[in-house]
């Protein structure tokens, strides 16, 4: 895909004032990506680039400002789609909340599309479909097109579609793992958009692909692809971490997720894994971190600042049923669209039933006399409930266990004190009143009184009304001009906005409208759809002004004191600032619609409702919210008790700790020191072992060396030099007489040398002269031969035997000879043939001239033989200075041999002995350097043995003084720790005795805290009590109100039967008859009506006249005892179905009511009604009315008063 063109397609990544930083890194990333795929061509964002339609702060619409220009500078263009969060208005689709961007400036690179249409994006073609409430215009629309294009077609948008996932998971609170997911249950499915080829949407946040029922083999065609949010921004986003921007090939439809690295926000932890430090900071550093397990308060607190230390972004509150952890029963909220919502009771709810609870009934009977009701609504006077002196009796009437039992003074007391307490303002509690400053009974607790700030006088002035529902434009009213003090009917056609007074009146105080289905939003008029305001003003000075999608104000709800604005109203969100604003009304939203707004639901409201919130409204009504106040301030007490027993707990804990481990250091001190003195003890005993050993061989040792020192002394050498000096001298004459000897024996040896060569040359020389002679003999053969031969004689050298030596001898006779051949060689060559005997001849000659060389040859090597002798002979002379050899004798020479032989035996005779005599001497000189030697070893050995043992002492000795030193030092800890251990067992005593007197005092506020308890328990509360004590003037109340039910008490008696008809039995007995007989209720001490009258059993009529007797009861209780001092009272056609007789009944009651009210507004369409007021307005005691006719005009509705038009509606 990467070689191929891109669009960058995301949606919903709705930059707000809430985790501006991580929209702000997310969206930086995805300016960034353009780098990274160079291929990227367009960017495409489905929806939602803000949180909220309703006006953004400017640093908000400043960052994504700055966002859009990064997108526009990385990527050549731009389109945005409208979401339902762009929007500025509902249901106007051409003025968008983006214009505040001032998107306009940056065209063409950027387009908004806020109308469906088909388009050509870089060759693909494309259709886009902006939010739009109806969905079915967009499915119209994508079916207009032709099928051939649609089929090529790519599209784009913002939808709500079918079986999509909104939340991919939901978190089991206890495990904190994902379950499973919710889906949308919309009336759009994705059939509608099969005919385009692919849709990629915005809307629901997590990515998916839902694909057309015939393709669920994993075909893409006709699909919708949610492209989901870059990063989780709510709780619904948990565990959902694959988010990112999608990359779409615009030619093969190719499209891969790309995941953002800044997508996790919201984490889940385990309350354990924080508590015991097992959390990884990582995972919480910076995110919004929901704490899931068993949770207790404590335990939530506690990880709660665990993770806060962690540097947590955000802790969830502890509720474990919020709507992200499990589907809603009703949809998604912003995210649903009207046509679905009406679709919704189409769904089974999955909320169980609720649940009803036995209650014990009991039976008080309390006397009442049945009196005229016109004194009745007049003579009840604001009364508030002594609860102090309530208090003594509930105590006074429980069976206490035995750990109370002996504390009831101390309980009343208490209570008492927390009663009046409760009775003050309670934003001064938090730091006021301390737990012991209530249980110390001696001092007296300063308490403000609260009581005239508490009761609300709820007494209308005026109302201005803009854009509220059916209003169009601006209606001011003045109650004191526009309507009558007493009873004012407003009539008017079905749809003509006649409860649009009354509607205003609740919404501008609580936030809710009376009737069902009505979204936050759906109060702002539709035509004008901007700009809804509701302003009440009442007598006291207090004004509330309801502001929705206004242009200035936004959502806010702004409080006023005589024109002064109240800042500690509004709070963080609308939730907080609703309850600050009902504590200053004494009363919620609830509460006001059962006993102020007098409805079709309202009348049987009180008996529908669970037992529960009957108690409560009945606690309401007579003005039991300082219950809720002592509830609180106990709950305070409880936190403090328990804070300070926490910390003594954890205090003794941790003493107990200290303890236990000061045990086991005592412990370990101990065995230590025994294994020290143990060591000690060895150290010595092998010091005293070795002393001994050492000690015992140093005995030894010196008494070899005193046996050794004796030895020496008595072995003295023998003075041995005389003899050797004598035997040196024999042994040196010895050696000069060899000497000598030596070279007599040389010159002797030479001279028997030379003779014995010379005898061997005269020999050879006689044998040359024999050889010689033989050689002459044979010459003169062979002359004789050559005369016979006839060669002529060579001529001869007559002086050849006077030769001077042989060697000229045979020289002469090799010439002769060499002469008389060369003749014969003449001869034989003179000669043409050759004879035998001449080849005969010459064969002889030759045999003779090798015999003459041979001779030759032998003569020479006589010479040569001689000569050396006589080199010899002169070298011997040399050698021996020059002393003639020849002079010696051979007799001489041949007794030298035996002399030299004589000699040397002397010699080596004299040798011997010195050489024996000087061995045995160093035999006796060694052996005592030996012992001498070994006497220096011994005392060296002892001196080492002595330097050794010294060592080793002083080791000993050292090793003996660490030991002494580290048993001191464990002494002194030893007896730290057991001093620290008997002050700690002392302290833990102590904290023991705390514990248990805190403990009990703790068990003082548990007892209250569960008196003041809102829950339904078995046990009898305070509130029960309290509740059951004025039972009997409710019901006294009640028997009253249905007399004027029943105007005809006959009627009555026929109609009526059991305890319901004992309330109209006249008087026929004595007074002391009348005295003894008990009165009976009509309301159970349970709340519930007296099983007795049947009430199951009467017609609709009589049902209705008791559940309006209930209404005025409650309403009448409530306006003497409540909080909420209410000067008017709403009726909304709550007793048209009545006859005659019965509405006439109530509207009587309806005007003694006006004797302590200021107005009765009674809204109708029933003209009998309005007759039965005009026939009755002057006669004695009739009703007297002031009637307004509501219409729907052209610009809305209008109010008439008649006969003079109270004023329509302003044009806008």
């Amino acid at each position: 895909m990467n070689a191929k063109p891109l669009w960058l397609l995301f949606s919903d990544i709705h930059f707000g004032s809430r985790d501006l930083d991580r929209v702000i890194r997310t969206a930086n990333w995805i300016a960034s990506l353009p780098q990274s795929h160079q291929r990227i061509t367009r960017a495409v964002i489905c929806g939602d680039l803000l949180t909220t339609r309703a006006s953004q702060p400017t640093h908000v619409l400043s960052a994504c400002y700055r966002f859009l220009n990064k997108l526009v500078e990385a990527v050549p263009h731009v389109d945005i789609i409208l979401g339902n969060h762009d929007l500025a208005y509902r249901l106007d689709y051409t003025t968008s909340a983006l214009e505040a961007l001032s998107i306009n400036r940056l065209a063409p690179f950027v387009t908004l599309h806020t109308q469906m249409g088909y388009h050509e994006w870089d060759g693909r073609k494309v259709f886009v479909m902006p939010f739009r409430e109806d969905q079915s215009q967009i499915i119209k629309a994508i079916h207009d097109l032709d099928p051939k294009n649609a089929a090529n077609t790519v599209g784009f948008g913002h939808l709500a579609i079918n079986r999509a996932i909104t939340q991919r998971y939901t978190v089991n609170s206890e495990t904190g793992k994902p379950g499973f997911s919710v889906r949308y249950p919309g009336l759009t499915g994705v059939g509608g958009f099969a005919p385009l080829a692919r849709t990629f949407t915005g809307h629901f946040h997590s990515h998916q692909t839902i694909l057309q029922d015939d393709k669920q083999d994993g075909n893409l065609r006709g699909s919708i692809t949610y492209i989901g949010a870059p990063l989780q921004l709510t709780w619904a986003d948990v565990f959902d971490s694959d988010r990112g921007v999608i990359l779409l090939d615009p030619e093969t439809l190719e499209n891969d997720l790309v995941c953002n690295p800044h997508a996790v926000g919201y984490v889940t932890a385990d309350a354990q894994d924080i508590i015991s430090g097992h959390i990884d900071e990582k995972h919480v550093r910076d995110k919004h971190v929901m704490i899931t397990g068993k949770l207790s308060r404590y335990a939530y607190v506690s990880a709660r600042e665990i993770l806060v230390n962690l540097g947590a972004r955000s802790v969830r509150d502890w509720r474990p049923l919020e709507p992200q952890w499990q589907p809603q029963e009703k949809g998604l909220g912003k995210t649903m669209l009207p046509a679905d919502v009406q679709n919704l009771p189409k769904i089974k709810s999955m909320n169980p039933p609720a649940e009803t609870e036995d209650v014990k009934h009991s039976d008080p009977r309390h006397p009442s006399n049945i009196s005229p009701p016109s004194p009745t609504a007049a003579q009840i006077e604001r009364k508030p409930i002594d609860l102090s002196e309530a208090t003594g009796e509930y105590v006074a009437s429980l069976s206490l266990g035995p750990t109370l039992e002996n504390k009831r003074e101390l309980l009343t007391a208490v209570g008492k004190r927390l009663v009046n307490i409760g009775s003050s303002s309670r934003d001064k509690l938090s730091d006021t009143f301390k737990y012991q400053d209530i249980l110390n009974l001696s001092t007296s607790l300063v308490i403000p009184s609260n009581e005239s700030s508490r009761i609300f006088s709820a007494q209308p002035v005026s109302i201005e009304i803009t854009n509220f529902l059916g209003v169009q434009g601006s209606l001011q009213l003045q109650f004191e001009r526009h309507f009558q003090p007493g009873m004012n009917f407003i009539v008017g056609k079905n749809g003509s906005g006649k409860s649009t007074i009354i509607e205003a009146i609740v919404w501008s105080q609580f936030g809710q409208c009376i009737r069902d289905g009505l979204g936050v939003n759906d109060v702002v008029n539709d035509v004008v759809g901007k700009d809804c305001h509701v302003r009440l003003t009442f007598d006291n000075g207090y004004s509330i002004s309801r502001f929705r999608k206004h242009s200035k104000h936004n959502n806010r709800v702004i409080v006023e004191k005589d024109g002064v604005i109240q800042p500690q109203f509004e709070g963080p969100n609308s939730r907080s600032s609703q309850a600050s604003i009902n504590e200053l009304l004494g009363m919620d939203f609830d509460t006001f619609i059962r006993t102020i707004l007098l409805g079709n639901e309202s009348t049987r409201s009180f008996l529908s409702a669970s037992p529960l919130q009957r108690r409560q409204l009945t606690e309401a009504a007579l003005g039991l919210e300082i219950l809720d106040g002592c509830s609180e301030t106990c709950n305070l007490m409880m936190s403090q008790v328990d804070e300070e027993l926490g910390k003594k707990q954890s205090r003794l804990k941790e003493v107990t700790h200290t303890i236990q481990h000061l045990k086991g250091r005592v412990y370990q001190m101990v065995k230590t020191l025994k294994r020290l003195f143990s060591e000690a003890e060895n150290l010595i005993d092998r010091l005293e072992r070795e002393d001994e050993k050492h000690f015992r061989d140093l005995r030894i040792n010196e008494s070899r060396v005193k046996e050794l020192r004796a030895e020496l002394e008595r072995e003295k050498l023998p003075d041995v030099e005389p003899e050797l000096s004598n035997l040196r001298g024999n042994v040196s004459k010895a050696r000069n007489e060899v000497g000598r000897l030596g070279e007599l024996s040389k010159l002797a040896q030479a001279r028997l040398s030379i003779d014995r060569k010379r005898e061997a040359i005269k020999r050879e020389i006689g044998a040359a002269a024999m050889q010689l002679e033989r050689f002459e003999s044979k010459v003169e053969r062979l002359l004789e031969e050559n005369e016979t031969l006839e060669i002529p004689p060579p001529p001869a050298n007559p002086n050849y035997k006077d030769a001077r030596n042989m060697q000229e001898l045979l020289q002469s006779i090799a010439l002769t000879f060499r002469r008389v051949w060369t003749s014969v060689l003449k001869f034989i060559n003179v000669e043409d043939k050759f004879s035998i005997r001449a080849r005969e001849v010459e064969r002889r000659w030759n045999d003779h001239v090798g015999t003459i060389a041979s001779l030759n040859n032998t003569i020479g090597e006589i010479q040569n033989t001689i000569t050396a002798i006589a080199g010899r002979v002169t070298d011997l002379s040399k050698d021996t200075s020059q002393r003639d050899v020849m002079s010696m004798t051979v007799k001489q020479a041949s007794r030298v041999p035996a002399q030299l032989s004589g000699a040397i035996d002397e010699l080596q005779r004299a040798t011997s002995k010195h050489d024996q005599l000087q061995r045995q001497y160093e035999a006796q000189k060694q052996k005592r350097l030996q012992k001498q030697q070994n006497l220096e070893r011994q005392e060296k050995g002892i001196d080492a043995a002595k330097q050794g043992w010294r060592v080793t002492l002083d080791r000993y000795h050292l090793m003996l003084a660490g030991k002494e030193k580290e048993i001191g030092t464990y002494k002194g800890h030893l007896q730290s720790d057991a001093e620290s251990l008997f002050d700690l067992v002392r302290q833990a005593a102590s904290l023991k005795e705390e514990a248990a007197e805190i403990h009990s005092h703790r068990e003082i506020f548990a007892f209250w805290q569960s008196a003041f308890t809102r829950r339904q328990v078995a046990k009898a509360t305070f509130r029960r009590y309290v509740t059951e004590r004025h039972l009997g003037e409710l019901n006294k109340l009640l028997g009253q109100i249905l007399l004027v039910m029943y105007q005809d008490a006959n009627y009555a008696r026929n109609m009526t039967s059991g305890t319901l008809g004992a309330l109209f039995r006249e008087n026929e007995e004595s007074e002391d008859h009348e005295a003894k007989q008990e009165s009976t209720s009509v309301l159970e001490p349970s709340l519930s009506i007296n099983p007795s009258l049947d009430y199951a059993k009467r017609s609709g009529g009589e049902r209705k006249r008791v559940d309006l007797a209930l209404f005025f009861a409650l309403f009448m209780m409530a306006e003497t005892r409540s909080s909420h001092m209410a000067r008017y009272m709403l009726v909304d056609e709550a007793f048209d179905s009545l006859d005659i007789t019965g509405q006439a009944s109530v509207l009587k009651w309806c005007r003694w009511m006006t004797e302590r009210l200021s107005y009765v507004f009674v809204i109708t369409h029933s003209p009998n009604l309005v007759k039965l007021a005009e026939d009755e307005s002057g006669a004695d005691g009739g009703v007297g009315a002031n009637v307004v006719t509501v219409r729907a005009g052209n610009k809305g509705t209008e109010l008439v008063e008649t006969p003079e038009s109270i004023g329509g509606a302003l044009p806008v």
